[in-house]
């Protein structure tokens, strides 16, 4: 891609040899990733507000719980019409409820190592990529893309997020994508464009991909295997939730991005993208060749492509393809796995550009010191779902929801599983845990009340993955918001049309399923 014998970097100007500079400091290059204070506090009281209302349901609703069974892989079942109240539970203490997000990090309780991995991924974000903003590498690959494509930009523009929907739906890749979204929001500077044009076509566009699930392992593959039906089997109507999904992003993200280029004030963020560009000059007449950033961009793009070959290798790498694994699975590592190739790639590429020694150590200090409030910020957002399993009342929660199925049409049906996989995502962030926790039960559920296995599992896959860029309690939507310009009101009014829109079709793709394709 970064090959200069392609092409890529023909047509610079060769009289700067300067990359970037900032005003008044002629050898500072500009921040591409810095955390945005604002967002993080903005995104810390919205999570704070949340807390509050899981202690309220602890104190309002009724204890009780399922029975649970232990399947042959060692995954937990909540076992169909067994629940109970149960005021003998335990219920939620003073000092649970305060220390919540330090408790979620218990090694014991569920979904812990996914919090670690995030705050490491995190960490690795705010360091790496400090050290290579001093570099200059990563404006000058923006750089490079604006002058390959200054006359195709809109072509980019449609090209990307295919690309970041593709790694969603086929990969189940999210998290491990965090770290391109600054780069992405840049380069949408570079076109004229703004930082929700860059979110837009990159975590709303992997979101979706991975929301259609077409050979989502982590959703789809799970539930189907789970429910009794053959692995990626009913690919068709994910295809068309894909196609559908795609349109709509774009229908609404190519207008957008033209008006935003010629009256940039219309933009929400106006005000905070000119702030964050203060520095960057992206005429080209100031850039040259740089044999040494053009090695480390070609080394660093090396390296994501393994990031991506790991990712699509643990669809295969699981116990349901190779019985003799036991219960391992690689999907499980991917996350750390992504980590430390981010450390290899970052590292490396600051080598190649001549970071080195003391001062590398520093910057890459310095960065991991800079995003250490956004740790707090995962942390609180991971202590609603405890404070919600420490009040025993998520079963309470669920049984409700299904008492309230019965009876139901199949149509009322399929949209009470959507809301239920919905809420569920707030205390359950993992696709795959709630998919062994809630989908032998909705399955069997279904399978009584007239509604199709397939139909379920598209609303399961719906509902876990759209949830993943609406709700605030979502640790990664909050970090990705909290690098760019973007607090989390601002997301909820841009984004929201779009995800109604998107809503209202995948309700319509559900009852198409289940009245027609499947009928």
């Amino acid at each position: 891609m970064l090959n200069t014998e392609s092409g890529i970097f023909e047509g610079f100007v060769r009289k700067n040899p300067a990359p970037f500079v900032r005003e008044g400091d002629a050898k500072a290059p500009p921040k591409t990733i810095e955390i945005s204070k604002k967002a993080i506090i903005i995104s810390i009281v919205i999570v704070l507000v949340l807390v509050l209302a899981a202690i309220t349901l602890t104190q309002v609703l009724p204890r009780g719980e399922y029975q649970r069974t232990i399947d042959a892989d060692g995954n937990t079942q909540l076992v169909p019409d067994s629940y109970a109240e149960n005021p003998d539970l335990p219920s939620l203490q003073w000092w649970q409820a305060i220390f919540a997000p330090f408790l979620v990090l218990d090694p014991a309780q569920d979904g812990a190592l996914m919090v670690w991995a995030l705050i490491a991924l995190l960490l690795v974000i705010g360091a790496v990529f400090t050290a290579l903003d001093n570099t200059g590498v990563l404006i000058y690959m923006v750089e490079a893309l604006r002058n390959r494509f200054s006359s195709r930009k809109y072509v980019l523009l449609f090209v990307l997020p295919f690309a970041f929907m593709f790694l969603g739906s086929s990969a189940g890749m999210f998290e491990e994508l965090i770290p391109l979204v600054p780069v992405v929001v840049l380069l949408c500077y570079a076109f004229g464009w703004d930082a929700l044009t860059g979110l837009g076509i990159s975590v709303l566009a992997a979101c979706f991909g991975f929301a259609a699930g077409v050979v989502n392992p982590f959703t789809v593959g799970i539930s189907q295997n789970l429910i009794g039906l053959p692995m990626f089997s009913g690919i068709s109507m994910r295809l068309l939730t894909f196609v559908v999904a795609y349109l709509i992003l774009m229908a609404f993200v190519f207008p957008y991005a033209r008006k935003i280029e010629k009256r940039p004030q219309k933009s929400l963020v106006y005000l905070e993208d000119t702030h964050k560009k203060h520095g960057f000059d992206f005429r080209a007449a100031q850039f040259v060749y740089d044999a040494g950033k053009s090695k480390a961009l070609k080394w660093f793009a090396c390296w994501m492509l393994v990031v991506v070959f790991f990712a699509v290798l643990s669809i295969f790498i699981q116990p349901h393809y190779i019985p003799a694994l036991g219960d391992f699975s690689l999907a499980d590592y991917v996350l750390y796995i992504t980590v430390a190739i981010y450390v290899i790639a970052g590292i490396g590429a600051c080598l190649m550009c001549g970071l080195k020694g003391k001062e590398l150590f520093r910057q890459l200090g310095k960065g991991l010191l800079t995003l250490l409030p956004a740790v707090a910020m995962i942390l609180i957002a991971s202590g609603v779902r405890y404070i919600m399993e420490a009040g025993n009342v998520m079963d309470t929660i669920l049984y409700n929801v299904i008492e309230a199925c019965k009876g139901q049409s199949p149509a009322v049906i399929i949209l009470l599983i959507y809301l239920v996989i919905f809420i569920f995502e707030m205390f359950i962030p993992s696709g795959s845990a709630k998919a062994f926790l809630l989908m032998p039960m909705i399955g069997a559920m279904c399978s009584q009340l007239g509604v199709d296995g397939q139909v379920a599992v598209l609303a399961f896959s719906f509902g876990d993955g759209f949830a993943n860029v609406l709700l605030p309690t979502n640790a990664g939507l909050l970090l990705i918001l909290g690098m760019t310009t973007v607090n989390y009101p601002k997301w909820f009014r841009w984004s929201g049309r779009i995800q109604f829109t998107l809503l209202l079709a995948t309700i319509g793709i559900l009852m198409l399923a289940q009245y027609v394709i499947y009928a």
